[in-house]
C-alpha cells in the first residue's frame, strides 16, 4: 500500500504532469472541431496552408517538449519570479536547463506568431483580438494567484500523506490544481498571442495577405432553410384577414 501511495504522490509532483494535461486538452480541442481546423489546413491559398502546417508542427513539438524537458508552471511563472525585489524571491528550487527553457522559449514564439496570424485569418482582426487580450488579461491574475497558493498546499500535502487514503484525498486537490494550471497557463499564451496578433495583422494588412476567407460552414443549414422555404405555400395576407365583429 505504501508503495502504491508513493507511486501516486511521485506521478503527481511530477513537472511532466501539466505537460500531459495540457497535451490531452489540445487533442480533445482539436477533435470537438474538426470541422473548423479542416477549413484551415486545406485553406484555398498556399501561403495560408503553409502558415497552417508551420503552426501545426512547431505546436505538435513545443508540446511534447515542454511536456517532457521544461516545466509549464515554472515557465510561465518566470516574468513574475524576475519581478521580484530580493534575491531570494527569485530563486527556482528545481531550474530547468538555461538552454533547454532557450529553446522553449523560441519554440513557443513561433508557435504562438503563426497561429496569430491565422486567428487574424481565420477568426477576428484588431477589434476581437483587443477584447481577447483584455479577457486573458483579467482572467490571468486570480488563475495565477491561486494556482501558486494551491500549488504550495499540494506540496505541504504531500509531505504529510503516507498513507494511501491520505494520497487519494490529495489527488482531489491535484485535480482542482491542474486545471487551474492548464487555465493559467492558457490565460498567459493567450496574452502573448494576442499582443502578437495585434502586430502580425498590421503587417498582414500592409502586405494585402490578410483577406477574411469565407468558409462554408454553415452552407448546408442555409441550403437546407431555403429549401423548406421553397416547399411553403404563399398564403396572400387577404386571405387570411378576418373582420373584427364587434360584441353584442
Amino acid at each position: 500500500m505504501n508503495n502504491i501511495a508513493e507511486a501516486l504522490k511521485s506521478a503527481m509532483m511530477a513537472r511532466q504532469s501539466i505537460g500531459v494535461v495540457l497535451l490531452l486538452a489540445a487533442v480533445l480541442a482539436i477533435s470537438m472541431n474538426r470541422g473548423f481546423f479542416r477549413e484551415v489546413w486545406n485553406d484555398p491559398a498556399r501561403f495560408w496552408r503553409v502558415m497552417a502546417r508551420i503552426a501545426a508542427a512547431f505546436g505538435a513539438v513545443t508540446l511534447i517538449w515542454v511536456a517532457l524537458l521544461d516545466d509549464w508552471l515554472q515557465l510561465v511563472a518566470e516574468p513574475y519570479r524576475l519581478s521580484m525585489p530580493w534575491d531570494y524571491q527569485r530563486v527556482v528550487l528545481d531550474p530547468i536547463d538555461s538552454t533547454i527553457r532557450a529553446i522553449s522559449i523560441g519554440l513557443i514564439a513561433i508557435t504562438l506568431l503563426a497561429i496569430a496570424c491565422l486567428f487574424a485569418r481565420h477568426i477576428g482582426g484588431y477589434l476581437l483580438q483587443a477584447g481577447t487580450l483584455v479577457l486573458a488579461t483579467l482572467v490571468w491574475m486570480p488563475f495565477f494567484i491561486m494556482n501558486q497558493r494551491l500549488n504550495a498546499m499540494i506540496v505541504q500535502g504531500a509531505e504529510a500523506s503516507e498513507t494511501l487514503p491520505e494520497v487519494l484525498g490529495l489527488s482531489a486537490f491535484w485535480v482542482v490544481r491542474m486545471g487551474l494550471g492548464a487555465m493559467t497557463v492558457a490565460a498567459t499564451l493567450m496574452i502573448v498571442m494576442m499582443l502578437m496578433a495585434l502586430v502580425a495583422t498590421l503587417l498582414l494588412d500592409v502586405l494585402g495577405l490578410r483577406q477574411q476567407r469565407i468558409t462554408h460552414e454553415a452552407d448546408s443549414f442555409f441550403s437546407e432553410l431555403g429549401r423548406r422555404a421553397d416547399q411553403r405555400e404563399d398564403i396572400p395576407l387577404k386571405a387570411l384577414w378576418r373582420p373584427i365583429r364587434r360584441p353584442s
